[in-house]
C-alpha cells in the first residue's frame, strides 16, 4: 500500500470520527430485508416445527454467506467479512446433521438469489448488524419453545452465541467502514481533479503546437 493511499485512508479515518453517528444511521436505513427467507419468516410470538425451525435456521445461514462472500467480491478481502464468512459454513455444517437424524430434506441453496449488494463498506457493516441482529433473534424465538430436542437446542444455542459474537465485530468495525469510505471518496476526488489537470496540460499543449512563442 502507498503512502499516499495510506494518507487519505487515515484521513478518512479522522473525518469519519466525526460523522460515524450520521453515516451509521444511514447506512443502516440501506439495509433490504428480503421476504420469505429465513428469518423474515420467524415472528416472536410464532411456534414453529421442528422442520420449520430447521429450514428457515439453515436458510438464515445460507444467506448470510452468500452476502458476506458478495461483498467480499465487490470490495475486496475486508474485515471482518473475510472471517466470518468463513464461520458460515462452519455454521451450515452444524445444522446439517440434524437434517438427517431427523429424516428432513435439505433445502437447496438458492440465497444468491436473495443477496443485495450494499453500496459501501459502512453499508455493508450495518447489512452484518442488523443479519446478525435477526439471526439472533430466530434463535432466541426457537430456543422458547419447550419441546425442543435437546440435540437441535445445543446447535441453535451454539449459533445464537455466534451471531452474538459476530454482531460485536461488525458493530466494533463500523467506525473503520465509514473512514475507509471517506477516504476512498478524497481518494477519488483527488484522482479526478488530477486527471482533469493533466487534461488541461495536455490541452495546453496542443493548443501550442505550431506556434513560436518568441
Amino acid at each position: 500500500m502507498s503512502k499516499k493511499t495510506v494518507f487519505f485512508i487515515f484521513l478518512g479515518l479522522i473525518i469519519g470520527s466525526f460523522v460515524f453517528v450520521g453515516i451509521g444511521v444511514n447506512a443502516s436505513s440501506e439495509y433490504v430485508e428480503v421476504e420469505n427467507y429465513g428469518a423474515t419468516l420467524v415472528s416472536t410470538d410464532g411456534v414453529y416445527t421442528l422442520e420449520e425451525m430447521l429450514t428457515y435456521a439453515i436458510q438464515d445461514e445460507y444467506l448470510a454467506q452468500a452476502t458476506y462472500h458478495a461483498i467480499i467480491e465487490a470490495y475486496g478481502d475486508v474485515k471482518p467479512f473475510s472471517r466470518i464468512v468463513l464461520a458460515e459454513q462452519t455454521h451450515i455444517d452444524l445444522l446439517l446433521p440434524l437434517f438427517e437424524t431427523y429424516g428432513i430434506e435439505v433445502p437447496v441453496n438458492d440465497a444468491a438469489q436473495y443477496v443485495v449488494l450494499p453500496d459501501s463498506i459502512s453499508s455493508a457493516l450495518a447489512t452484518g448488524v442488523e443479519a446478525e441482529t435477526a439471526n439472533i433473534a430466530l434463535y432466541e424465538t426457537f430456543l422458547a419453545q419447550t419441546d425442543l430436542p435437546d440435540d437441535v437446542r445445543a446447535v441453535f444455542e451454539s449459533l445464537q452465541t455466534a451471531s452474538e459474537h459476530h454482531l460485536k465485530a461488525f458493530s466494533r468495525d463500523r467506525l473503520l467502514g465509514a473512514g475507509y469510505d471517506l477516504g476512498q471518496m478524497i481518494k477519488n476526488q483527488f484522482k479526478k481533479g488530477s486527471g482533469q489537470g493533466n487534461k488541461g496540460s495536455n490541452n495546453q499543449g496542443q493548443s501550442n503546437q505550431g506556434f513560436c512563442l518568441n
